[in-house]
């Protein structure tokens, strides 16, 4: 009997030592297309059974390698567009290496839409590979131009496309060498980096596309402001140019041109105009609103007469004419004779008229005031009055700038105590008629500047004697400015019977101060005031319900529109069985403006798919009736995932799921310009990923009503 549990023991001494001696090996997943059998280039993750950490690895020519242990099971995923999602689990046996170094395991991929006629791919490919990738999009490019420049020699090496991998190319290349990639494709920057090659690596290229920014024109008469039929020319100094025309019904030049640190030239022509040129700087992407060109067919002739306001006879006196744009006189005539001048302005421009003669008040105004409508031929009759009383006049300037301003100046005759205003603009002096000598107190006040008071003793003054008097201001201290806000709301509901809860209890904490903010609570909406530079902890318990909570970057989800949000508690009573998920198909039928619909992820999708679940129809028919009628309702979705996995894999995964949803809307009759979506993967959590049920939180569709 001994002898026997002796042997046992030593036999299981044997089998132990035998699996502790098992080590890794190196795994390469290659992915070939079902039917033509060519090499694919999908994202793929490995990890093992019941872990979230994806085992690290790299692409080696057409293979993602990674390192295994014989006997663990492992979960492999692939995912690449137009080809059905793989997951399948797995337990790798070491065997006989290929020539590169790794076990190969193929992974035959099947199309979503699978050929009716096909040809296999030959797989005799020789030389490195060098795949260029979007860096947007995470798919290849196809149409680059790809150069090698051996470092050491200065000789060009040759670079094949790869006729069974797209988007990846082929060259000779050795690792004991230095090399310099450059990489070129249209719409895209142009990469250039040394490149030294690891043997059996493949090198990835990535591609950032060339940022453009859409460009709205109209041509308009300076005089009529009516569109004008033109021609627009957009050019750069180096290669870039686009042309247009407008048409006299108002139609647009609208380019989408390349955001460079250069500035364009833009030319407007149009028959019977004067040459439209100026310099455009496109920097950043904004929104295009219309740049309106005025054109000026000619130059306006303006015809200045000047006369005494009284008699209204001519006057001999000194004239000028100032263009506001440069402060340059373009007409100064000393002596008008017979008080008469002509001079060409332009009408796009601004012009100050200013007109003196003894004896006579002087006169300074601007001619858009005196003169709104030009024509072609515009005549201005000035009238100077004849000073036969003493004035005071006024004007108010920026004690920084030196700058005129608007001022209301404030009389106070010392003996009456009367007071009296007048007003002065930017461009005009104010006056104010003496009647009687006297002490006058004069107070100036501007917006947004220190009022001054001066005394002025006019008892000395003779008739028509005018007294000028500058009032410095100085600028009031800046106020700092209040931080921006605003309302949100919060919809809090039972999760199963979407109902309101009864007690229920709700904070909203700044992270920042620790402090509460204030909340009104009304059934099942709840409302606070926030600010958008700061960011809150909100959480919602009820008693007999899991508590929930989230962090808001509040200035993030204004900018998305996400003021009204909607919030899901858990009851602790769960059903013992899990069936399919209930769908409210008139979620929808309320929609509004500023309105955030979420929901989760299984009632559209199986777990790690995006394929759209039967379940889902009705309610996404309802959701396509109700924008076909309200061609106003625009709807963003967005997709998230929890942190289970590759984030990569999660980000694909999220952004096929709302394209899914947004092209089901859209066959069913909704408006394609009025869907936009995107993928957030596992970037904006709800919930902290601790648990199944805070992932299943994270796992969501969220749709933005604008």
């Amino acid at each position: 009997m001994r002898l026997t549990v002796s042997f046992l023991v030593f036999l299981a001494s044997l089998y132990s030592s035998s699996l502790w001696g098992q080590t890794e090996f190196r795994l390469g997943v290659e992915v070939r297309d079902k039917y033509t059998k060519r090499p694919l280039v999908p994202i793929v993750s490995v990890l093992a059974v019941n872990t979230e950490s994806e085992l690290p690895g790299q692409m080696v020519n057409d293979a993602y390698v990674v390192k295994v242990t014989p006997g663990t099971q492992y979960q492999v995923f692939v995912a690449f567009q137009e080809y059905r999602t793989y997951r399948q689990t797995h337990t790798f046996e070491a065997g006989t290496p290929s020539s590169t170094g790794y076990f190969p395991f193929v992974i035959d991929l099947e199309p979503l839409k699978p050929p009716k006629a096909f040809e296999v791919a030959t797989t005799t490919n020789a030389g490195h590979t060098i795949l260029v990738i979007d860096k947007a999009q995470r798919s290849v490019v196809t149409k680059a131009v790809v150069t090698i420049k051996d470092e050491r020699n200065g000789q060009f090496i040759t670079a094949k496309k790869n006729p069974n991998v797209g988007g990846s190319w082929l060259a000779e290349l050795k690792d004991t060498e230095q090399y310099t990639l450059e990489v070129s494709a249209p719409e895209y920057e142009t990469y250039k980096s040394s490149l030294k090659i690891k043997a059996g690596e493949a090198t990835e290229v990535v591609l950032n596309r060339i940022p453009k920014q859409e460009l709205k024109f109209v041509a308009i008469d300076a005089l009529t402001n009516k569109p004008v039929a033109a021609q627009f020319k957009l050019s750069d100094e180096i290669k870039e140019s686009y042309t247009g025309t407008t048409s006299a019904d108002g139609s647009l030049f609208n380019p989408t041109v390349v955001v460079q640190k250069q500035p364009y030239n833009l030319t407007v022509t149009a028959s019977g105009y004067r040459r439209y040129e100026s310099k455009l700087s496109i920097t950043t992407t904004a929104p295009a609103t219309p740049q309106v060109i005025k054109l000026s067919k000619v130059d306006v002739i303006l015809k200045i007469r000047i006369i005494e306001e009284q008699s209204g006879q001519p006057i001999i006196a000194n004239l000028r004419v100032i263009d506001q744009a440069d402060k340059r006189a373009i007409l100064n005539i000393k002596g008008t004779p017979q008080g008469q001048a002509v001079t060409p302005i332009s009408p796009g421009h601004q012009y100050i008229i200013e007109a003196e003669a003894k004896g006579f008040m002087s006169y300074q105004q601007p001619l858009d005031k005196v003169l709104p409508l030009l024509t072609e031929t515009s005549d201005l009759t000035v009238k100077l009055t004849k000073i036969d009383d003493t004035y005071l006049s006024f004007t108010a300037t920026d004690a920084n700038t030196g700058q005129r301003i608007p001022a209301i100046f404030k009389i106070t005759a010392s003996l009456t105590e009367q007071t009296t205003e007048v007003r002065g603009t930017a461009s005009t002096v104010a006056r104010h008629k003496i009647k009687e000598p006297d002490i006058y107190k004069i107070e100036v006040v501007a917006n947004g500047y220190q009022s001054v008071t001066h005394n002025l003793d006019a008892e000395e003054m003779k008739v028509g004697q005018v007294f000028s008097y500058e009032a410095k201001l100085t600028p009031n201290a800046a106020k700092p400015a209040a931080s921006p806000s605003h309302v949100f709301t919060f919809k809090v509901l039972d999760a199963q019977s979407r109902r309101s809860i009864p007690n229920l209890r709700f904070r909203v904490t700044s992270i920042a101060t620790q402090k509460a903010i204030p909340t009104k609570v009304r059934y099942a909406d709840v409302t606070t005031q926030l600010f958008l530079d700061q960011a809150y902890l909100v959480e919602a318990e009820a008693n007999g319900y899991e508590m929930y909570s989230m962090r808001i970057d509040a200035g993030d989800w204004a900018k998305r529109g996400e003021y009204l949000t909607n919030i899901s508690l858990i009851s602790h009573k769960k059903a013992a069985a899990k069936g399919k998920p209930v769908v409210n198909e008139k979620i929808f039928d309320n929609i509004k403006a500023g309105q955030t619909l979420t929901i989760e992820d299984n009632v559209y999708f199986d777990q790690s798919s995006y394929i759209l679940r039967p379940e889902a129809y009705g309610q996404l028919n309802r959701l396509a009736v109700i924008m076909a009628k309200n061609a106003d309702i625009k709807i963003e979705i967005v997709g998230h995932t929890d942190n289970i996995g590759d984030p990569r894999l999660n980000q694909t995964l999220s952004e096929q799921r709302a394209k899914v949803i947004a092209n089901y809307l859209v066959n069913q009759g909704a408006t394609e310009a009025n869907i936009a979506h995107r993928g957030e993967g596992q970037s904006k959590p709800i919930a902290p990923n601790d648990s199944e049920e805070n992932r299943q939180r994270n796992r969501r569709v969220q749709f933005l009503i604008k």
